[in-house]
């Protein structure tokens, strides 16, 4: 994949391939008999400029860019690997993350589980200018099930580093995407029925369906929710269960 140009910056990508998934593929079988290959492609880190580089820095937050070409791993649909937060500084809860989807269609599927119980499990369609919400204390996986290729956005705090031994334990998600419908992953010991939501509706907040995201770096404290989750409960309240 060639060298990303966004403004002024040129990024390399950092790239996700086959054998770096191999614990989370749902067709072991077929895993077996093929060779690796790239799967998707993070571009981290990206401003169009030294000045928005330079508020992201201060205000500790980063802008990322992800590209899923379309695929097939084995009879379930391309995904991400799947990753996990760490908890904010002063905070009982995880950070949390904020995505949009510029091209293609994505299916974000979240997690909350508690060892290997899981207590809830959401999907989330969305398309493009999607806004798609992660709340703290779940685990979130990205599926490009489409023919087309999938790019998206995201904001996230750039003071920590994800976690994705627990997923990669547990053999994936809670569920599978495959061509015939989701199934359930049996390595964990419960899995509740999938809850359905639509995208997030953060225009409260200031954030708005099918605006760039990448503007809110002008207005860069509307994102404050990213680094102080305890500090705006709210933000988060219809979007997880007890």
């Amino acid at each position: 994949m060639e060298p990303l140009i966004f403004g002024e910056t040129i990024r390399a990508p950092d790239v996700r391939n086959l054998y770096d998934m191999k614990e989370v593929i749902a067709d072991q079988d077929w895993l077996q008999i093929t060779d690796n290959f790239d799967l998707y492609y993070m571009y981290r880190e990206l401003a169009r400029d030294e000045e928005d580089l330079r508020l992201m820095r201060e205000f500790g937050l980063r802008y990322d860019i992800t590209v899923i070409p379309p695929a097939r791993l084995g009879n379930e649909y391309i995904k991400t690997a799947g990753h996990y937060h760490p908890r904010a500084p002063r905070a009982e809860v995880s950070y949390p993350e904020v995505y949009q989807v510029l091209e293609g269609e994505a299916v974000y599927l979240l997690q909350r589980v508690e060892g290997s119980k899981v207590l809830d499990v959401v999907v989330i369609e969305a398309e493009k200018g999607d806004v798609v919400l992660v709340p703290p204390d779940y685990g979130h996986i990205t599926i490009n099930r489409a023919e087309t290729t999938l790019k998206m956005a995201n904001w996230v705090c750039s003071r920590f580093s994800s976690i994705y031994e627990p997923i990669r334990k547990f053999g994936g998600g809670a569920y599978y995407l495959l061509e015939e419908g989701f199934m359930v992953n049996p390595c964990y010991s419960e899995v509740p029925e999938i809850r359905e939501l639509s995208p997030a509706d953060l225009s409260k907040y200031g954030i708005f369906e099918g605006e760039d995201i990448y503007e809110l770096v002008n207005e860069i404290e509307k994102l404050g929710f990213l680094k102080e989750p305890q500090d705006f409960p709210d933000v988060f309240m219809k979007f997880r269960v007890v």
